[in-house]
């Protein structure tokens, strides 16, 4: 059965994950997906979430470095989830829990082998792997972030649009609580992220979104092709 979604054209380009930074937060999905700009539709042909650009939260600038070295987090690797290689519904959705857990899990700890394994949006998948990779030689995280699945709404055959790609469409419900971290060096140039943003905000409350996940089945593995999310 194809479900069709609903509240049409008020998704936005995603924002998840969120860390704060002592003083400066940053948001480790920004843009997930931001050049998308996709329309996935069911393949039934009724339209679905809509994707746009979503700007920088707050700002990269103004850090203090504190005195005495911090100390990292040390954070386990998630474990894939049992029917991570299954077919089907059920195999799609253990893979976008796995993938929430480990985006997480790759700005905690600078590690993406897993997470890049999945990871199938194009130069999207790439650029945040660079931005980890520089956000961990810029900053020590001395609080995990997490982000956890929470319900899935509605699963449904889908085609998006703007380059025809095919697969299934899960739209579901996650929370994440943001993390801290510091600068190591704040006389240095401050990197620009084009996946990660960064905020002057502390948010220290969980925060509730709602997703659409695009997957497709390649060989014996689902990956991920776009999401689109926006906050509850």
């Amino acid at each position: 059965m194809i479900t069709k979604p609903s509240n049409i054209g008020r998704w936005i380009g995603a924002i998840i994950a969120a860390i704060v930074l002592v003083a400066v937060s940053f948001v480790g999905f920004r843009a997930f997906n931001a050049r998308a700009h996709a329309n996935a539709e069911p393949q039934s042909g009724a339209q679905s979430p809509q994707s746009d650009s979503t700007a920088q939260s707050g700002t990269q600038s103004g850090d203090t470095p504190q005195s005495a070295e911090p100390t990292p987090v040390d954070v386990p690797k998630p474990t894939p989830p049992p029917n991570l290689y299954a077919g089907g519904q059920i195999g799609a959705q253990a893979t976008a829990q796995y993938y929430l857990e480990l985006r997480a899990y790759s700005i905690n700890m600078g590690d993406t082998e897993d997470y890049m394994m999945i990871c199938d949006e194009g130069e999207f998948c790439t650029e945040f792997d660079t931005d980890v990779h520089t956000l961990h030689t810029d900053r020590i995280v001395t609080r995990p972030i997490s982000m956890k699945y929470l319900m899935t709404k509605q699963v449904w055959e889908c085609t998006d649009r703007s380059d025809d790609t095919s697969g299934t469409c899960i739209k579901f419900d996650y929370s994440e609580t943001p993390g801290h971290a510091v600068r190591r060096d704040n006389n240095t140039d401050n990197p620009q992220y084009s996946t990660i943003g960064l905020s002057k905000e502390s948010a220290d409350t969980d925060r509730h979104y709602e997703a659409v996940m695009l997957l497709a089945y390649e060989g014996d593995t689902w990956v991920v092709k776009r999401v689109w999310s926006q906050e509850e």
